[in-house]
């Protein structure tokens, strides 16, 4: 049974790593092998001593003939020990890191060496137990390999205490929904793991070295094959498992919302890379357009042909022609902005300039609307402050026109700022119709659009997906059917020169 766990874990971390193979999957990769390391070095261990019961049999190896072939390997007592220690050592260290990694308190991000540092301790302990080293100074003295057991035991607590504090900390600091459920996936994995860590760290590699000697006892150790009674070793098998499935389950989510997020990116690059070769749909609209502009045009000249022309028909041709004109103009002006997109400067701006742009852009169309704004963040943020208000300007305009199409009495549409970590995060949200999750994976392509394609051509979310990139940013939505629709964006802070 804990083959199977530690498999899981094992093949989970190795996947991860190959889909990002970044700073943090390095790390978790670590982790995981110190991890498997360990266990299989304490298995192959109780193989070869034997007394077990069958419940710790059925635990450890669930079929006998796996206890036989590894009781009969070839495997050094020296050699299992230290592969044990190295496991049970490696691990606080990586799952430190790791929390250290993820935690963005500004006093761990500002320091360079931290993982210099967590490292000293582990480094130093698996020098005190290398076999030869370890057992040389043991004969010198027996208070020596008490202070060891007990200083490794300390230590190995206390970087497991603050791995849990930073971690709950941290998913405790998280307020965007979407980052909130991938964070819970890696912090599930890892406590799954420490859990089934902390049921074995206690007991010391130190009985392994010294198999045929009782010094160890004589100062209190426990032994890997002394757990506890058959019932407890019931309860630590369930929950083991439980565990270890409960911790793979959560990396897998994890890797999958990541992978299909890189994924989307590239589809949508793909898809834009192939408008960019062949405007078809832009020409194709701009062709209907003036098509329609001709067919209006003609009836103006048909109807100043007559004796009599009829001034109301003029004046409805007339705004017919004025209107779609002043489509054809807003949709170049996408098109021009899309392409201009590529060409920005990012400069130390406030929130709340970004916000009072959007808001008198916002009001130029809709003067009448009510716009509910909560400014929390004074902070700077680097930030070209028309591009940047241009893309909030959309979403606050989709947001209101969803509103409006939901025929709703009460109308409401906010724009809200506050800190996110090292995040300044404008929060957009209306009570408009909703978006369902089938549109939700499509919105931000290129030329897509559900409204009427005579007037609108699907560029604005893609130009907003693009501006949030270019700032370094990240934009998420949250959205139920007939509820309405949030969006989420990060923009980093941006320190002046006297902090």
């Amino acid at each position: 049974m804990l083959f199977v766990v530690l498999f899981f874990i094992l093949s989970s971390s190795i996947a991860i790593f190959f889909l990002r193979r970044d700073k943090q999957t390095k790390l978790m990769l670590g982790l995981c092998v110190s991890f498997v390391c360990m266990f299989i070095g304490i298995i192959i261990y109780l193989s070869k001593t034997g007394g077990l019961q069958t419940s710790q049999k059925f635990f450890l190896f669930f079929d006998l003939r796996i206890q036989r072939k590894l009781s009969y390997m070839i495997f050094p007592l020296r050699k299992l020990g230290y592969m044990i220690a190295m496991g049970r050592t490696l691990f606080p260290g990586f799952l430190l890191m790791l929390a250290f990694d993820y935690s963005m308190i500004p006093c761990i991000l500002r320091s360079k060496s931290r993982h210099i540092l967590i490292m000293v301790l582990p480094c130093m302990t698996l020098i005190l137990y290398y076999p030869s080293l370890f057992l040389g100074l043991a004969k010198t003295g027996k208070w020596i390999q008490f202070m060891v057991i007990n200083f490794t035991i300390l230590w190995i607590s206390c970087y497991l205490a603050a791995a849990l504090w930073l971690l709950i900390h941290e998913y405790k600091s998280i307020t965007i929904p979407y980052c909130k459920r991938q964070f819970r996936y890696i912090m599930v994995f890892l406590i799954s793991m420490g859990i089934m860590y902390c049921f074995y760290f206690r007991q010391d590699p130190i009985q392994v070295y010294q198999m045929y000697s009782a010094e160890y006892m004589r100062y209190g150790g426990l032994l890997y094959s002394t757990t506890g009674a058959v019932s407890r070793w019931m309860v630590l098998s369930v929950f083991t498992t439980l565990f270890g499935i409960l911790g793979f389950l959560s990396l897998k989510s994890y890797t999958v919302m990541e992978h299909e997020e890189t994924r989307g990116d590239v589809i949508i690059q793909k898809k834009m890379d192939m408008a960019s070769k062949g405007l078809s749909v832009f020409v194709h609209g701009m062709k209907n357009q003036l098509l329609s502009n001709r067919v209006i045009q003609e009836r103006i000249r048909e109807e100043l042909e007559k004796t009599d022309p009829d001034k109301e028909k003029l004046l409805e041709y007339s705004h017919m022609l004025e209107t779609i004109n002043q489509n054809m103009i807003i949709r170049m002006e996408e098109l021009y902005r899309s392409v201009k997109s590529n060409y920005m400067t990012l400069v130390p701006t406030e929130a709340s300039d970004v916000v009072r742009k959007v808001m008198d852009r916002f009001h130029e169309k809709y003067p009448d609307a009510e716009v509910e704004t909560k400014i929390e963040a004074r902070t700077l943020i680097l930030a070209d402050a028309v591009h940047l208000s241009e893309a909030l300007y959309n979403l606050a305009i989709n947001g209101y026109e969803s509103i409006l199409e939901s025929g709703r009495q009460e109308k409401h549409l906010s724009i809200k700022v506050y800190h996110e970590r090292l995040y300044v995060t404008f929060e957009i949200q209306d009570n408009g119709r909703g978006i369902s999750r089938q549109i939700q994976k499509k919105i931000f392509d290129p030329f897509y659009t559900s409204k009427n394609t005579n007037n609108n051509w699907g560029l604005g979310l893609y130009y907003v997906r693009q501006i949030i990139k270019y700032h370094f940013g990240m934009l998420k939505l949250e959205s139920s059917e007939g509820e309405g629709t949030t969006f989420f964006v990060a923009i980093p802070k941006c320190k002046n020169q006297d902090e």
